[in-house]
């Protein structure tokens, strides 16, 4: 017999097209959690988008109906930070992001720079403002020798409609295109460094988790390199895919995280 969903001790959840499709709470996501935390399951959330600093995440959620802690927030600029303080502490930093992205790596005491003879790491994000300036900065400093660092290397994100929006996947490919230069790290997910850090927060094993997304090709993967069980909810990004089980094979296939508790 396969395990049963409500099996796990721990669940990590994906935000956009998992929780939330913009600014609008998805159907059954707070009665789902209520349950999952009345049953005494251990939630982290676990987000691609940098744009948003984790206590403001938390807000929104609060907003919504849904009481969550900063710290059961992790997000790409927390991983960002982490690595750049660890592998780049005195080496400055041209950012293509926005929101509060730029504003978290300068209270870690980063050193952001707009000149690419000085610039040593470049790091994509998210950006909504991105253009041929900024496009410039990158390929010059790249050309030079810095880094190429990105928090996340979505192609897509769902937005409040459930439409797929170009994400920051262009941006890379953009810069992969006219350097000639692969990325030199990605830090969000699919890459394992968010659910290294979720395993060590909740100190349990990976067998002991359930890791929930909507997007085959960043939640599902990053869970299955990891070596966490994983669900595939439909109501974002999946949604839009007929053939996503041949992406990655999710361990579970649900129509939206309200049916985790009834299966």
């Amino acid at each position: 017999m396969p395990r049963h969903p409500l099996d796990y001790a721990a669940y990590f959840i994906d935000l956009d097209g998992t929780v939330y499709l913009g600014k609008h709470l998805l159907p059954s996501v707070k009665e789902t959690l209520q349950s999952l935390r009345a049953q005494g399951k251990r939630l982290l959330f676990l987000t691609n988008d940098a744009s948003q600093r984790r206590e403001r995440i938390a807000a929104r959620l609060l907003a919504m109906g849904i009481s969550v802690k900063a710290d059961e927030i992790l997000n790409p600029s927390l991983i960002a930070v982490r690595y750049l303080r660890q592998h780049y502490p005195e080496a400055p930093l041209f950012v293509i992001g926005e929101g509060d992205l730029p504003g978290e790596l300068r209270e870690a005491g980063l050193a952001l720079c707009n000149d690419p003879a000085q610039i040593r790491v470049v790091l994509v994000s998210t950006d909504h403002r991105f253009n041929y300036r900024k496009l410039k900065l990158a390929f010059d400093a790249i050309r030079r020798g810095a880094a190429f660092l990105a928090t996340n290397a979505d192609r897509t994100y769902p937005a409040h409609n459930g439409e797929e929006m170009p994400d920051a996947g262009a941006i890379i490919a953009a810069l992969e295109a006219c350097t000639g230069h692969p990325l030199d790290r990605l830090l969000g997910k699919p890459a394992t460094l968010m659910a290294e850090i979720a395993l060590e927060t909740v100190d349990l094993p990976p067998h002991e988790c359930l890791l929930i997304g909507d997007n085959p090709e960043t939640d599902i993967r990053m869970g299955n390199q990891a070596g966490i069980p994983t669900a595939l909810v439909r109501s974002g990004v999946a949604a839009n895919h007929q053939n996503f089980e041949t992406i990655e094979k999710p361990a579970y296939i649900f129509e939206r995280i309200g049916d985790l508790v009834n299966a």
